[in-house]
């Protein structure tokens, strides 16, 4: 999987740029298509509260 990479002006004088990956839950395992944030943060996509199983943390496996 190759990674994508999607910038965003944030204020006009800065840009973040994200990178998509594919990330594992740290808890279950789960997999997720994610976005690495400029802060390395790892993001699913569409899971704004994080996994199924309640955890917030993720490991990105396609960097």
């Amino acid at each position: 999987m190759t990674a994508h990479r999607q910038s965003q002006e944030s204020d006009g004088s800065t840009t973040d740029e994200w990178e998509k990956v594919a990330a594992r839950c740290r808890d279950c395992g789960a997999i997720y298509s994610a976005w690495v944030l400029a802060d390395e943060t790892v993001q699913p996509i569409g899971r704004k509260d994080g996994c199924r199983c309640g955890t917030a943390e993720f490991e990105a496996l396609s960097r």
